[in-house]
């Protein structure tokens, strides 16, 4: 029997491909069903490189045990996993994830190939997502959108396209509600300075320059201070 990290993940869905061990089970992990696990029916050896397969438990000049490769597919799917449960992903950032834990080139696309396919990774919902997130509910403008994505290592073409399905009366209607509540902090102000302020205010947050225009005429006609 292996000998398990002192330092315990908190529980977390397997994927199809692994299974865990007995311990983990008595840990109220919930293992993989029979029929979801991989269809080569032995988890992750099934299409790994026969390298990682065959690694045995050898002992280091401290009688410590090695990591077996599929202990290490393990353990580091458990992290990989652990971090989809609580936010959304990228490709970019799964590729980046697997590259640090040690796994090739060819070992990582298999990976991230996997994870597309059971619905885990896709950059184009990711896309739509972040969109809808920073640009309706944080009053992001397209610019800080696009910022955003490649941030996030999308694709250049995914980010645009998901850009493109935003409807710009709405982002404009956006932008005047975020210029309204910031108009009512320039009260007092005279309506120069206030325009000047607020214009720069809207262009930080990445809405475009001619969008910002009309929204701070919308937003300055409709302060009750004027």
């Amino acid at each position: 029997m292996s000998d398990q990290p002192s330092e315990r993940l908190a529980p977390v869905a397997y994927l199809p491909w692994v299974a865990p061990s007995s311990e983990q089970a008595d840990d109220g992990a919930a293992p993989a069903p029979q029929s979801s696990r991989h269809p080569a029916g032995r988890g992750l050896r099934a299409g790994r490189p026969a390298r990682l397969v065959a690694v045995g438990r050898e002992r280091d000049h401290d009688d410590e045990p090695v990591e077996t490769g599929v202990e290490r597919d393990e353990r580091i799917d458990r992290l990989i996993v652990s971090r989809l449960r609580r936010s959304s992903l990228s490709i970019a950032e799964v590729r980046g994830a697997l590259v640090e834990h040690g796994l090739d080139d060819h070992e990582v696309e298999e990976w991230i190939e996997r994870y597309e396919r059971l619905g885990y990774l896709d950059d184009r919902r990711l896309a739509d997502q972040l969109v809808h997130s920073h640009g309706v509910r944080r009053g992001r403008g397209s610019g800080a959108l696009l910022h955003e994505l490649g941030r996030r290592g999308i694709d250049a073409q995914l980010a645009r396209d998901a850009l493109d399905a935003l409807d710009p009366e709405l982002e404009l209607e956006h932008a005047t509600e975020v210029a309204s509540r910031r108009a009512r902090q320039l009260a007092g102000l005279d309506r120069t300075t206030a325009e000047r302020r607020l214009s720069a205010f809207l262009l930080r947050r990445g809405y475009g320059s001619d969008l910002v225009r009309r929204a701070v005429a919308s937003a300055l006609a409709s302060d009750p201070a004027e």
